[in-house]
């Protein structure tokens, strides 16, 4: 009688046209050709794991999975959306809090620092931390005379804007 064993490979290093996984678990490729990431729409990513990278033809753009989002692999090249000014409205005497900001970037809605927006009341520049603070409003958290404001990022000043006076912000200088 003749027994047949079954082939066992050893998975401490196995390599294979260029594709090597080491003892360690290390993986590394070496080839002059190219890379196939996965790829598929928004409705196909797979449950997600921080480090995780693949092609989204939904936008045809690169995304990778950090600290709890999907998000766009973004190049050096200035993003599409440019400068853009936003008009925050009019003071009444009373309120400090104008918002919310819309950068109209959708990846990076925010700036990274309150010194990264031109702020203007009337035509009079305005000074972060002198004159104003960014300020995020989650749940109706953020007080002010006419709070509760919606969810948001908003430019809180240390005192009423005067009656009359518009407030207008340019954004998206931090993303050049």
């Amino acid at each position: 009688m003749r027994l047949i064993k079954h082939q066992t490979t050893n998975n401490r290093s196995i390599y294979s046209y260029g594709y090597n996984f080491d003892i360690d678990r290390k993986a590394s490729i070496d080839s002059e050709v190219t890379l196939l990431l996965p790829k598929g729409t928004f409705g196909e990513r797979p449950v997600p794991v921080n480090g995780m990278v693949r092609y989204s033809i939904t936008d045809n753009e690169f995304e990778f999975y950090q600290n709890g989002a999907w998000r766009k692999v973004r190049f050096k090249e200035p993003n599409s959306v440019g400068i853009v000014q936003q008009n925050l409205g009019t003071g009444d005497a009373t309120e400090t809090v104008f918002g919310p900001l819309d950068s109209g970037d959708s990846d990076y809605p925010v700036p990274a620092a309150a010194q990264n927006i031109l702020v203007l009341v009337e035509n009079v520049l305005q000074i972060s931390t002198t004159n104003y603070t960014l300020e995020q409003s989650i749940s109706g958290n953020l007080t002010g005379p006419n709070s509760p404001y919606v969810d948001g990022w908003y430019v809180k000043f240390t005192s009423p804007v005067d009656l009359g006076k518009d407030v207008t912000v340019l954004h998206n200088f931090d993303k050049w």
